[in-house]
């Protein structure tokens, strides 16, 4: 294989005098670092697979610009909390037999559907926003933004991924006539207890059935069918990977990954990283492995640029991830564990120096 010995801008010994980009804008390398070997061994990777560019991407800097920025983000919490209060009235009335608003579901999947459409990103920056209770409803949004990533990078045609969202919206139907206190229960629940939480799938479906409710199919298998595992061990039937329907997969996929990167009664929420590393073990057996590989792709795409403490202290920014070793991606170093700027921000391969570990995600701009 051809292998590219000499970068055309860059060389070993240098300060850069301009920021280094990736050409969709994260910054990959600041101005004014020098250029040590293993530096300029990973830029010629990253000139080898085509993702730097020459030019400095536009960024946020004039007033109009930040307040464009600010806007955007109450946008996204005003329709996260929006979609949130329809899930909800439509689940009350739904507990109390007034009947199925499916005009209102189908408005909110639309929405989100949208939302992900122009940014991808949306589905982990709101994942933060919400707390423990009422986790439900948020859990419900959360698993159709998710969903929606999933099948628009899986190729799911336009009609296809709005019914995905809707039925992804539904899939906790179940669960509205459990009891808050197992629901929210901080402890270890009992056999009792489980079994109860077990019943929501049936639950779910059968909420439709009595009300004589049509839904389609695919929606169907969504409440039905996404806590069955593709090696049979999963509930209520023990269905086995070829009679799960793809859209029960999907939002089992983003189901496990909604419920670890949020706070729950019992436990704070997990970072990204960490959460796709426990993705990627269960795909072993529990999860589709094509939906797991699709998604995490994906995500190791919106990751980059993450910023992260290290185990020594040292702070920097996911560079490189690696699908086979999530939480060993190469780091790029740019400050101490003193707070200091380094003049020379350096590499760290985390798959080589195993030593030293991601200590902390520090959430900044996703």
């Amino acid at each position: 294989m051809y292998v590219r010995k000499v970068s055309e801008q860059y060389n070993v010994g240098e300060e850069l005098a301009k920021d280094v980009f990736t050409v969709d804008g994260r910054l990959l390398i600041p101005k004014g670092t020098f250029l040590t070997d293993a530096i300029y061994k990973q830029i010629l990777k990253w000139e080898e697979i085509g993702i730097l560019t020459g030019q400095k991407p536009k960024t946020v800097e004039s007033l109009t610009d930040q307040f464009e920025a600010l806007k955007r983000v109450n946008q996204e919490q005003v329709l996260f909390e929006q979609s949130i209060e329809t899930v909800r009235d439509v689940f009350i009335d739904m507990r109390e037999g007034h009947g199925f608003n499916e005009e209102a579901i189908r408005s909110t999947a639309s929405n989100m559907v949208s939302a992900i459409a122009k940014d991808e990103k949306i589905g982990l920056r709101l994942s933060r926003l919400w707390e423990s209770d009422d986790y439900t409803l948020h859990h419900s949004v959360d698993v159709c933004l998710l969903s929606t990533m999933i099948g628009m990078n899986l190729g799911l045609s336009g009609d296809e991924i709005q019914s995905l969202a809707a039925g992804a919206i539904l899939h906790d139907i179940g669960k509205i006539n459990i009891p808050d206190a197992i629901l929210n229960k901080r402890g270890k629940l009992t056999d009792e207890e489980f079994q109860i939480i077990k019943s929501h799938p049936e639950a779910g479906l059968k909420i439709f059935q009595d009300g004589g409710i049509p839904l389609p199919e695919e929606q169907k298998s969504c409440i039905l069918q996404h806590q069955e595992w593709c090696n049979g061990q999963g509930y209520p039937h023990k269905l086995k990977y070829a009679q799960i329907h793809l859209f029960a997969r999907i939002v089992a996929v983003a189901d496990v990954y909604s419920a670890l990167t949020t706070n729950r009664a019992y436990r704070s929420r997990m970072d990204h990283i960490h959460a796709v590393d426990i993705l990627n073990k269960d795909a072993a057996g529990h999860l589709d492995k094509h939906i797991v590989s699709t998604f995490m792709n994906r995500l190791r795409d919106l990751m980059l640029n993450t910023r992260v403490r290290l185990s020594t202290g040292d702070e920097g920014y996911v560079v490189q991830f690696y699908q086979e070793s999530p939480l060993q991606p190469t780091v790029l170093v740019t400050d101490t564990l003193h707070g200091e700027k380094l003049i020379s921000p350096y590499l760290v391969h985390l798959k080589e120096k195993t030593y030293i570990f991601i200590e902390q995600v520090l959430y900044g701009k996703i």
